[in-house]
């Protein structure tokens, strides 16, 4: 009797598990289906997000920028960075101006 209820046992937990496999493969087929069909159908972003009219053909404001002295980089860097982010060459020093700070209540 005992090998039959642990052989009554192992076919439930298997029938069980393919149950739950089984839904989550319908259910993932499902929105693969869904999110394919939702990107056809959407409007492209261009018509989605429109520019603002007043910001139509400005550009935006240039930061300052360091350009790194290694002739195989020349990446643009940060103006207050100290090593280039793409090869790690040391930037020159920039003239530094101290500012005070204080706080304002």
């Amino acid at each position: 009797m005992s090998f039959v209820s642990a052989l009554f046992i192992f076919v439930a937990i298997v029938a069980i598990t393919a149950i739950l496999f089984g839904g989550w493969v319908i259910v993932s087929i499902v929105r693969l289906l869904v999110g394919g069909v939702t990107t056809l159908f959407a409007p492209s972003r261009a018509q989605a997000a429109p520019q603002l009219p007043a910001m139509q053909g400005m550009a935006l404001p240039a930061l300052d920028a360091v350009k790194c002295s290694n002739s195989g980089c020349r990446a643009s860097n940060p103006a207050d960075a100290k090593f280039c982010r793409r090869c790690g060459h040391g930037l020159p020093a920039a003239h530094r101006v101290q500012v005070r700070r204080a706080a304002v209540w």
